[in-house]
């Protein structure tokens, strides 16, 4: 999938400030053992010598250059020993005065072997993402706010609990399925009236799932359709690319599935992100207001099928907005 370069640029920018940090670090830590452990300090500014005698030794043309450099290999790696034993002798990590870097693959360089690191493509990925939640409510809702009191447990629903039993379990799976996200992972579908908590649990699980550092994608069903129909028909930037990004976003969170106009293009278009991205083993989210016989109806066995392997989770109550609405 190509990515328009301003998300190169940002992932760019992303890579500069972890260098930096990793800077920072690494000179704190320098200063820190130096005030500290003048003994261990030296042995480091002894060793980063050792840099200074290899160019000599190569620049020198008198003499055994392999013999020389044989024996300057062999003081840094005594070197090395000394400085990592007083380390560990004062209780440090061994490698506490070594680079620092986020990504052992690529040592925060963003390459390897030539070919851009996961790493990099990671930061790329999360921009194009941003672009498009960036007037979604993502972060402003957690699992600790969700209250349960808003549902009523005097009287069972029609699948035989009440409400607040059937919402206590939907809550559950939730919070389980945010801890245990990984790739591949199955999708979830949340079903019910509007008013009863799928949005709220669904940015749930996208913000959880955000700060285990996964990219994640959250948008409307119908400001989804309307942004790739522009796309699709030469309405939006030539380098805009809506659809490659929900394909490939690590999760794709769905709200308001059935609300978007039923034509023949977004049927289309929404079979084509569902079947992709399960073909990917890649996790989507999916909440609507339709049941189980208007789902067909509306979107065709085809992608009925598709949907029903989902995990299904039943929201049942009344409006809890309107509930809030008045006591506030």
């Amino acid at each position: 999938m190509a990515f328009d370069n301003r998300f190169y640029a940002a992932a760019e920018a992303e890579l500069n400030r972890i260098r930096q940090k990793d800077r920072n670090t690494e000179e704190m830590r320098l200063e820190e053992i130096k005030l500290k452990f003048p003994d261990i300090y030296a042995l480091r500014t002894k060793l980063s010598g050792t840099s200074a005698k290899l160019l000599s030794a190569i620049a020198d043309r008198d003499g055994n250059i392999s013999e020389k450099l044989a024996e300057i290999e062999k003081d840094n790696l005594s070197l090395r020993e000394q400085l990592r034993s007083a380390l560990v002798s004062r209780g440090y990590p061994q490698d506490y005065l070594e680079p620092v870097c986020e990504c052992k693959k690529c040592r925060d360089t963003g390459v390897i072997d030539g070919k851009r690191c996961s790493c990099f493509m990671d930061m790329v990925k999360k921009a194009s993402a941003e672009e498009i939640n960036r007037s979604s409510p993502l972060r402003l809702c957690t699992f600790n706010e969700f209250s349960l009191s808003y549902y009523d447990d005097s009287t069972p629903t029609q699948l035989g609990a009440t409400a607040r039993k059937i919402m206590e379990v939907n809550l559950s799976a939730c919070i389980k399925y945010a801890e245990d996200f990984h790739i591949p992972y199955g999708g979830l579908l949340m079903r019910g009236k509007t008013g009863l908590g799928k949005t709220h649990l669904s940015l749930s699980i996208a913000s959880a799932v955000i700060e285990k550092g996964y990219n994640v994608i959250y948008i409307s069903a119908p400001d989804l359709m309307r942004m790739i129909e522009k796309e699709h028909f030469g309405n939006s930037p030539s380098d805009a690319d809506t659809l490659g990004m929900v394909i490939k976003a690590d999760l794709l969170v769905l709200d308001d599935v059935g609300a978007e106009f039923d034509t023949k293009f977004n049927q289309s278009a929404f079979y084509n992100i569902i079947n992709d991205r399960m073909n990917a083993s890649l996790p989507t989210i999916i909440s609507t207001n339709l049941d189980h016989s208007e789902l067909p109806k509306r979107y065709g066995e085809r992608i009925y099928s598709r949907i029903s392997t989902m995990e299904e989770l039943v929201f049942v109550g009344s409006d809890v907005r309107v509930k809030k609405t008045r006591l506030s």
